[in-house]
């Protein structure tokens, strides 16, 4: 079956809105999803949101079981969450050092800017400016993949980085000003087209990333606990 451009560019929209309500948690994790109602919701038919949604299916954001339709992906499992960072350890170093010997001024300036812009939403800490640091923090991680020329490495770091951000809502104080200091090491290696200080800057950010969110997940399961005992 042919997809006519505008149904495409009407599917691409549906997703990237479902996507950012996922990762947001406006669609709760593990709650069931149901086409018609989004479609309603969206003001489109129900084709656009059966397309967005296999393809969020295979993002791994959502799930699809048998006479149940879809529903949210569920968080990770500490041993899924602890792979995901394994592999983003593998990964995303080796997506750095070929950024370094790969990347071009327009790629340099593109980090820059985001960068910049991660900044300033730091300064201003509400909930929408979280959404837009933790939006061009995969923009500057996505960024990086590109400049390394390797396709399918770019694909799996975007899926695994779509699953980091469903915890963006236990990011703690210190976490965004951190990151951004994480970043700058970073890009002071790609401008410098230093493949092994770039690898070096990444493996540290990706480290230290798992480390805080681990304690910010700590951290509110133990506020959890005691507000239950009172």
């Amino acid at each position: 079956m042919t997809v006519t451009p505008r149904r495409q560019v009407l599917t691409d929209s549906v997703y990237a809105v479902v996507r950012q309500r996922l990762v947001d948690h406006d669609l709760e994790p593990g709650s069931k999803l149901n086409i018609n109602a989004l479609a309603q919701q969206l003001d489109v038919s129900p084709t656009p949101v059966r397309e967005a949604l296999a393809r969020l299916e295979a993002d791994g954001l959502v799930v699809k079981r048998s006479l149940a339709g879809y529903t949210a992906a569920p968080l990770l499992s500490s041993k899924d969450f602890d792979e995901l960072f394994e592999m983003r350890m593998l990964l995303e170093p080796a997506a750095a050092a070929r950024a370094a010997e790969r990347i071009g001024e327009r790629d340099l300036v593109a980090l820059t800017e985001h960068l910049a812009d991660m900044r300033a939403a730091q300064e201003q800490g509400s909930r929408e400016t979280l959404r837009s640091f933790v939006h061009h923090d995969a923009l500057f991680h996505d960024r990086i993949a590109h400049c390394g020329d390797n396709t399918l490495m770019r694909d799996t770091l975007l899926r695994f980085h779509a699953h980091t951000h469903l915890y963006r809502l236990y990011f703690r104080d210190g976490i965004a000003e951190e990151t951004c200091g994480e970043h700058e090491r970073i890009l002071d290696a790609l401008r410098e087209r230093d493949a092994e200080m770039a690898a070096v800057a990444m493996r540290t950010h990706i480290r230290r990333a798992r480390t805080r969110l681990l304690d910010a997940l700590t951290d509110d399961v133990t506020v959890g606990t005691a507000e239950a005992d009172t």
